[in-house]
């Protein structure tokens, strides 16, 4: 029997997976360039490599499908049906601009768009002006903003599909791509406080100040540095090497010393951006990231290893606080400055609510916020507002019922795999690499799903794809064999 088609097949994977890797990083490396928004000419380059990517995976699911391996053991059918369901929900959060691009933008007849809720206004305002309402219109009340803001999620879809698809290695490297990123942004904010607000490394943004990067203010830099930061504390435990069987006996290198440095200086660079929301966030998900680093280091530090270790994470955190000035951080955390700002983002949520409650259950289209909510906008508002600062409200209101659904699926995809992750833990007995690797990108994931309770991170490129990468490290199917650390 001939064994042309295994070879083949190995060797197509293995130039898939490169290339895949490959697109992977420009989406990723390429992403934090933009500065915000969804930008015509930037989204069209990021879609142009996202369609080569989720091309390049649908040919190569094909070709497994077409020249796979042996028949499945009766244990690995058993697995692969228990893993349909967690499959095609993923392929459902996949595929999602393109089914809500179906719903939101296929035309109705008049008569019925009207009675969709909160549309029939929109109508009777156009008759009053004397206008002609067209025949059919598009659920959405901005189709064209629909379409824009649909578009833009395709490349956090493709990147998701990546980490899902990569093996390991690659995936890794993906991560270190992140972390190149990451240094290079806070080289970049550096070197603007260091210039100063006139800096030409602002381009041209007359309000920007302090440390920005190539975003467009300091709270989405520092919501990008905190999603990296569960990937440093897993690179930095992979940094540290057992010597022996023993406990006590782990060694810091030359390179955990490198990687030591990279860590302090995220730390001080987040704390220099004075976000709040960044701020809180990473309090949380370096807490958990420091607990996870105690249970992978566990068998590896002697008792007076890990305490040191613990001294010197508060001694990370205090120099950190020390380098940035704790007066300025105590400033922004002040009580009085966090109730106002807290109530004008109350009084967005509040008035985005009331928008989701009158466009229920339908919407009123992604990406229509912006022209949508001066409708339920307070009149005595100043601000003009592109976004609720709030994604979870402007979710609701722009896609009604099916964004409640997609993001009970993502939640329940998230709650599954730490059901799994769990269970492999204890069927292990200790933290090995594959499920530290899940487990701080789940983290670095998280990050961004706790700050865009008060942000709108969700809609930056960089933020939105780097949390689809980590999100889909998270999300990988766990292997029946044991793994190495």
């Amino acid at each position: 029997m001939s064994s042309r088609p295994h070879y083949a097949r190995s060797d197509t994977n293995q130039l898939s997976h490169w290339l895949v890797f490959f697109l992977a990083c420009a989406l990723l490396g390429l992403a934090p360039v933009l500065r915000g928004g969804n930008r015509q000419i930037a989204l069209a380059g990021l879609l142009s490599l996202s369609a080569a990517l989720l091309a390049l995976l649908l040919g190569s699911l094909s070709f497994d499908r077409l020249f796979g391996g042996p028949p499945a053991t009766g244990e690995r059918r058993k697995a692969a049906r228990g893993g349909l369901g967690f499959a095609l929900a993923l392929a459902f959060v996949g595929s999602s601009p393109v089914w809500l691009g179906l719903l939101q933008l296929t035309p109705l007849s008049a008569p019925s768009w009207s009675h969709l809720a909160g549309h029939g206004i929109y109508l009777d305002a156009l008759a009053a002006a004397g206008g002609t309402a067209p025949q059919e219109l598009a659920l959405s009340l901005n189709p064209q903003a629909t379409l824009t803001a649909l578009l833009s999620g395709v490349p956090a879809a493709a990147t998701l599909f990546a980490a899902l698809y990569l093996p390991r290695p690659l995936v890794e490297k993906c991560l270190l791509v992140l972390l190149a990123a990451g240094a290079c942004q806070m080289l970049l904010a550096v070197l603007q406080f260091w210039m100063g607000s006139g800096s030409a490394l602002y381009f041209g943004v007359d309000s920007a100040t302090g440390f920005v990067g190539s975003f467009a203010n300091r709270n989405h830099l520092a919501d990008f540095l905190v999603m990296l930061m569960p990937v440093w504390f897993f690179w930095f435990s992979q940094s540290v090497s057992g010597r022996g069987s023993h406990k006590g006996e782990a060694r810091f290198g030359g390179t955990g010393a490198l990687w030591l440095f990279f860590g302090f200086a995220l730390l001080v660079v987040t704390l220099a951006t004075l976000s709040r929301g960044a701020l809180l966030s990473a309090a949380l998900v370096l807490t958990a990231s420091m607990l996870l680093l105690g249970v992978k280091l566990k068998s590896r530090l002697g008792r007076k290893q890990r305490i040191a270790l613990g001294v010197a994470a508060g001694l990370f955190a205090l120099f950190a606080i020390i380098g940035v000035g704790a007066e300025r951080v105590g400033q922004r955390l002040d009580t009085t400055t966090l109730e106002a700002d807290a109530q004008t983002r109350h009084n967005f949520t509040t008035a985005t609510l009331e928008g989701a409650q009158a466009f229920w259950p339908w919407g009123s289209g992604a990406g229509t916020y912006e022209s949508v909510f001066p409708r339920f906008q307070a009149a005595d508002s100043l601000y003009y507002v592109e976004y609720a600062h709030n994604d979870y409200a402007q979710l609701l209101m722009e896609l009604g019922l099916p964004g409640v659904l997609l993001a009970l699926v993502v939640a329940g995809l998230m709650a599954v795999q730490g059901v799994r992750l769990l269970r492999a833990y204890r069927a292990e007995r200790r933290l090995s690499g594959e499920l530290a690797l899940r487990v701080w990108c789940g983290l670095g994931a998280t990050a961004l799903l706790l700050h865009s309770t008060v942000e709108f991170n969700m809609h930056i490129p960089a933020l939105a794809l780097t949390a689809a990468f980590l999100l889909g490290v998270y999300l990988r199917p766990l292997r029946p064999t044991r793994s190495k650390a």
